[in-house]
């Protein structure tokens, strides 16, 4: 069957996209409403569509964006600057492509010091291209996987107020959106103030009400409650969503959705998420991969019952990572936030049913191990501590010997021999 005879393919150029309308109205307003020196920071997991996300963003805004991809490189970020002539560039193309002719740009001066490249661009370079424009279009800087140039900054690459210095610049013709993973949140921390809470939005997992969108993409209906199958199949998470939706279209070969086609896709579904799941896998802490061991085999062991965190701990205490309650709720909050689990009304689920298939059939109770604690480096003795010990088993050591010395049998003396006389 040809790619795009399957409105789920992921390998087509224009995938169905549903959702994120409170997304894409905040991002329109913070690049059209006043003047601020942020940047749109959109976080989310892997395969959450952040990248999707940007292309959906071209295709719903209108002709007065003009967008700069900015390819965030270990080239483009090894100093200042390279990254200021890189989004320089990046203007530069971007202009280009709406048709515009850029010859008449200045040329980059990356002669010039970084301090200066900053003022030549808020003096010369951006009001030029401004101009080049038009005053009724803005440019939009699009950094996706930003997190590099976050990490250059924290290695001392690049300055600690770069973000401040971009920020600066941004205004009524400039706007700047910047994509990163989840867990980087805290390490987009070193673009402040360009990145600030109120200015960063989270990708989330779809609705089953999103899911049933996505479905009418598809070739024709679909059996009640096929939806929201698929929803509990996939937890939500897009990529995953739309792979299972593009196999079970391919199954059904025309005919209505039914559950059972999801059941008969499983296998190879799981194929291919399995390098997915061993990814998020590893990303996990120790507490958090135990508890959701836990939770994937009492699914399985009692699937029409609630699971409470107290059967969550008392299936660990059989096995030799215990944990108690209050680390288990501690962990619970985290996979909640990580939209790997739901917990409500004292039940706690795994999310994607496929990823709990795959947590049961990877991870047994006989595989769950402790490490051994390492003893902090503090905990080593200091030098002047080595010393002293050093010097009282020196003394111990002597006194013993002091001891033996002290207490063995003197030597018994031969008796002298007998002086000769020789007379004459």
């Amino acid at each position: 069957m040809p790619a795009s005879a399957n409105p789920f393919d992921p390998t087509q150029p224009n995938l169905p996209f549903v959702g994120r309308e409170v997304l894409f109205a905040r991002v329109h307003q913070h690049l059209t409403g006043a003047p601020v020196t942020q940047a749109v920071l959109l976080l989310g997991r892997r395969r959450s569509g952040r990248t999707a996300f940007l292309r959906a963003l071209r295709q719903r805004f209108d002709e007065s964006f003009v967008w700069a991809d900015c390819g965030l490189t270990p080239q483009t970020t090894r100093d200042e600057t390279a990254f200021w002539h890189m989004a320089w560039e990046a203007a530069k193309h971007a202009a280009a492509a709406r048709g515009l002719s850029v010859h008449r740009l200045p040329h980059f001066p990356d002669d010039k010091p970084a301090a200066d490249l900053r003022v030549w661009f808020a003096q010369r370079g951006l009001p030029e291209l401004y101009q080049l424009i038009r005053p009724h279009r803005r440019l939009v800087w699009v950094m996706d996987n930003a997190e590099p140039l976050a990490d250059a900054v924290q290695r001392g690459d690049l300055p600690t107020d770069l973000g401040a210095a971009v920020g600066m610049l941004l205004g009524t013709q400039l706007g700047l959106v910047l994509t990163a993973h989840l867990d980087a949140e805290a390490r987009m921390a070193n673009l402040a103030p360009l990145t600030q809470a109120e200015s960063t939005l989270r990708l989330s997992a779809f609705s089953s009400a999103e899911v049933e969108q996505l479905l009418t993409h598809g070739r024709g209906g679909s059996e009640s409650g096929y939806a929201l199958a698929l929803h509990r199949m996939t937890g939500g998470a897009p990529e995953l969503t739309l792979r299972a939706a593009a196999l079970a279209h391919d199954y059904a070969r025309g005919n209505y959705y039914k559950t059972e086609h999801l059941r008969a896709i499983t296998p190879d579904l799981l194929l291919w998420a399995r390098p997915g799941f061993g990814l998020l896998w590893d990303n996990l802490t120790a507490d958090e991969q135990v508890v959701m061991v836990a939770l994937a085999h009492l699914h399985y062991a009692q699937p029409d019952k609630p699971i409470a965190a107290e059967q969550v701990e008392a299936w660990l205490t059989d096995s030799e990572y215990p944990l108690d309650l209050t680390a288990i709720f501690s962990v619970l909050r985290r996979l909640e936030f990580f939209e790997l689990v739901d917990h409500a009304h004292r039940d706690v689920r795994i999310r994607a049913e496929v990823f709990e298939q795959w947590v049961r059939e990877t991870v047994r109770r006989d595989h769950l191990r402790r490490a051994a604690p390492t003893p902090p480096p503090d905990s080593l003795p200091s030098p002047r501590t080595t010393r002293l010990w050093l010097i009282v088993l020196g003394v111990v050591v002597g006194l013993l010997l002091l001891l033996i010395a002290l207490g063995a049998p003197s030597p018994v003396t031969p008796d002298p021999l007998p002086t000769v006389v020789l007379g004459g």
